[in-house]
């Protein structure tokens, strides 16, 4: 089982889809241990629903009270402590190889590697009507995913996206109305703008070279700026990418494994094979096997793709 966002100790505290890198909590006072919660690595979005908490970092503290929206992305970091009797905080967190397959995610991230503060935790307060909606969508993802379980991994993904392209426009909205400084880095345009390739092309372009010469720099330099701000291999971010669509032909398609390499971008199906086994654990016959829809689990849905 993958670990969430939070301490291992208080894994079983969060609800995790088990199809992918997303978890949800709903934090109250008795939910936060006498040292504070320390998010870990990954995205975390924090939605204060109800009283105040304390947020320390380096640079200082800050009061959240309800209507604040708290963002973390990998590089940053924060500790939240001293809640009120009644604070209640809404929590949606992404690991970042699942992230990392989100196509919608790459507005967002754009908006976010944009600010100023890279180490500390970015606070937003969104417009009541931003703010209701975005509460809907989450609430949407803790009461209603429940009955779904044949397209469970495409609707995920599918509110994922609604849910990050929802943040980028908070985002947005927030720097059109900021006076505070924006900061782009050469080096994070250059992941954005690798992130975006990678979306449109790891299905036919595997390798480094390509996506270093689409950027004019070295392998060496996109390794480095990757690594430094996924803590991932360049290979491991396309990988992440072709495993996710491989899982959503297999589960939800009936096309044949030949045909899904060929879509991918495998020399044959068995070097399609190798790579799906050492992603997932499982040859793509046997997780078809054990994941796929049947037409007693689905019928009536016809391939679109």
């Amino acid at each position: 089982m993958r670990q969430s966002p939070q301490s291992a100790e208080s894994a079983a505290e969060w609800r995790e889809d088990p199809s992918e890198g997303l978890f949800y909590r709903e934090i109250d006072t008795s939910g936060i241990p006498p040292e504070g919660l320390c998010p870990a690595r990954g995205f975390f979005f924090g939605m204060v629903e109800n009283g105040t908490i304390v947020e320390t970092e380096p640079s200082g503290a800050h009061h959240l009270t309800a209507g604040t929206l708290l963002i973390l992305s990998p590089s940053r970091s924060c500790r939240l402590h001293d809640a009120s009797p009644d604070f209640r905080m809404l929590v949606i967190a992404l690991l970042p190889d699942f992230f990392d397959t989100l196509p919608d995610g790459q507005p967002m991230y754009g908006q976010l590697i944009r600010r100023a503060n890279a180490s500390g935790p970015l606070l937003l307060h969104p417009d009541a009507a931003s703010w209701r909606h975005l509460l809907r969508t989450v609430v949407l993802y803790a009461e209603s995913m429940a009955p779904f379980t044949t397209c469970r991994r495409g609707i995920i993904r599918h509110w994922c996206g609604l849910f990050l392209l929802q943040i980028t426009d908070i985002l947005h909205r927030d720097s059109e109305s900021s006076t505070g400084p924006l900061c782009v880095k050469r080096a994070d345009q250059l992941f954005r703008e690798f992130k975006k390739l990678s979306v449109e092309h790891y299905r036919h372009h595997h390798d480094i070279g390509f996506y270093a010469e689409a950027l004019h720099i070295s392998t060496t330099y996109l390794s480095r700026i990757v690594k430094r701000t996924t803590g991932h291999t360049v290979y491991t971010h396309l990988a992440g990418l072709l495993s996710a669509e491989a899982r959503r032909y297999l589960e939800s398609t009936d096309k044949d494994i030949k045909e899904i390499a060929d879509r991918l971008g495998f020399a044959d199906q068995s070097s399609f094979g190798k790579f799906f086994k050492s992603q997932s654990g499982f040859s793509p016959h046997h997780y078809r096997q054990r994941f796929g829809r049947t037409p007693e689990k689905s019928p009536g849905i016809t391939e679109s793709l």
